[in-house]
């Protein structure tokens, strides 16, 4: 991410634009003030992680438009990291509403144990998608500044998705969770579905004058390096040793029966059984999205269907 003069931050702001840890905050609220960040640890009880302030000293809310994949286990689960939570947002709760949720679970717990609740919570809830999904900051002393994701579990007639509620710790700390964020596809390729809204921000900032032109340029070249290439790894005979990479290729493959590249795929020593997204291997997702042709080729290379324990496909 390139360094910004007052200028070009001060154009940043006016088009609610906001950059953290390598990553653009379209739809930016104003930086967090001393009175707010003093109400939400005193709502919270807790001090809060240095690299949590940081961000809200940038941008206290917002929306964010890449893609993340959560391992819940081998559970390998495309994750909805849309919203920042603020005060006073049009979300499903704001960050007000989602602490109290926090708070009234906690105070649940303590007396299904049979204890008195001492008021204090010991996750955030900082982001997330809806009520599906949530981004925690952990301000235990344990593990300050850690990064947990939940998820809501949906039911089984949905194929190839979490069935049980499922809660696992993502980064070390804000920055190990910006860095996670990118893109599976291309978003520049026409046609593409991740990071729209994103761009469709740099346009208008790109539609203010030389000045925001040039800007949005330096921006969109920031974005094309969290691209998740697989196909330029395929092209180049070393996708074989980058597992993420080996995942979008055969899900890509799956998806548009596209044989021909699986037949590459396997040339170079890919592993064809392996977990894609909902718990379950290629043959299972095909049987799902009915790829007739692509059963009886995973069946030719005796790649029988897997799944985990627990998921319905």
């Amino acid at each position: 991410m390139p360094e910004f003069t007052p200028a070009q931050q001060q154009l940043l702001r006016e088009h609610r634009l906001a950059c953290f840890a390598g990553r653009i905050i379209h739809d930016a609220q104003p930086p967090i003030s001393d009175a707010q960040l003093a109400e939400v640890e005193l709502r919270l009880r807790s001090k809060l992680p240095p690299e949590l302030v940081a961000l809200w000293r940038c941008t206290f809310g917002g929306r964010l438009d890449y893609e993340l994949c959560v391992d819940y286990d081998g559970h390998l689960h495309p994750y909805s990291f849309n919203e920042l939570f603020y005060p006073d947002s049009d979300g499903y709760h704001d960050l007000w509403g989602w602490l109290e949720h926090e708070q009234e679970c906690a105070a649940e717990v303590a007396e299904e144990n049979g204890q008195e609740w001492d008021g204090c919570v010991g996750f955030l809830p900082i982001g997330g998608f809806e009520y599906l999904e949530r981004v925690y900051v952990c301000v235990e002393p344990e593990e300050f500044g850690a990064i947990y994701a939940w998820s809501r579990a949906l039911p089984p007639a949905w194929p190839l998705r979490l069935h049980q509620d499922a809660l696992t710790r993502i980064a070390d700390d804000l920055h190990g969770l910006f860095a996670l964020l990118g893109f599976d596809d291309d978003p520049f390729v026409e046609g593409a579905d991740a990071g729209q809204e994103l761009l469709e921000a740099l346009d208008e900032l790109a539609a203010s004058g030389a000045e925001g032109a040039a800007l949005a340029q330096q921006l969109q070249d920031s974005l094309r390096p969290l691209v998740r290439d697989w196909r330029a790894a395929l092209e180049q005979g070393n996708i074989a040793g980058a597992g993420e990479l080996q995942r979008l290729a055969l899900t890509h493959a799956v998806r548009s029966s596209d044989i021909e590249l699986l037949e590459q795929l396997r040339a170079q020593g890919c592993d064809l059984g392996q977990l894609l997204t909902g718990g379950g291997n290629g043959p299972v997702h095909a049987r799902v999205m009915q790829r007739e042709a692509v059963i009886g080729w995973f069946a030719k290379q005796g790649v029988a269907e897997y799944q985990l324990d627990g998921d319905v496909a």
